[in-house]
């Protein structure tokens, strides 16, 4: 009996503890985008930033100091630093004269600043439903629409190049982009013929 009450008490107290411990969360950071890393402290005299590695493994930023304001440091990494897909970490070295404290924080940079893929659903229906109003409109001859939304399919191409689908990003989100780019250009050019054609 005063076993199963030790491991209890023990079970709260680590419960306890565990929800005293901050737990610093960094949302993902769009690429290219500059990127606030922090850390909290309530009695650090000095926090500093140790090493900040890209997803190559490579450190790209070392020794610099966080900015204090009360109990949180914050340094701002440049966006030129966020180019490459794929998770950072950066490791910090914080405390006070008697104490120190070390630790590693992750970070996720994706095409769109998102992380997950609870957007992707209605990315893909938005895709289905361009190119469904794209040749309906086109094999049903009717022009103006046809030249609008084969224009329109063309910006999405340009769009998808330069942000990829969701948080995915690579070369076959490239081709599909340059895909519908060369879709939307055809049927634009060729329903402006047809126009040019029936009224000339």
């Amino acid at each position: 009996m005063n076993m199963n009450k030790s491991i209890n008490i023990c079970l709260l107290l680590i419960v306890i503890s565990m929800s005293l411990v901050s737990s610093i969360s960094i949302e993902p950071i769009k690429q290219g985008d500059d990127a606030t890393l922090y850390q909290t402290c309530n009695n650090c005299t000095f926090c500093n930033i140790t090493k900040i590695t890209n997803p190559n493994n490579r450190s790209i930023i070392s020794n610099v100091e966080f900015v204090q304001d009360g109990t949180r440091y914050d340094y701002l990494l440049d966006g030129g630093n966020t180019t490459t897909l794929g998770d950072y970490s950066y490791s910090y070295y914080c405390g006070n004269d008697d104490d120190s404290e070390t630790g590693v924080i992750y970070f996720e940079v994706t095409p769109s600043g998102r992380n997950g893929i609870d957007n992707i659903a209605l990315v893909i229906i938005m895709i289905l439903m361009i190119y469904v109003i794209t040749f309906v409109s086109f094999f049903g001859r009717n022009i103006p629409l046809s030249i609008l939304s084969g224009m329109f399919m063309s910006f999405f191409g340009v769009w998808i190049v330069q942000n990829g689908i969701v948080i995915y990003r690579d070369n076959l989100t490239n081709y599909f982009g340059y895909v519908t780019i060369g879709i939307g250009a055809i049927v634009s050019l060729m329903a402006i013929l047809g126009w040019i054609d029936e009224n000339m």
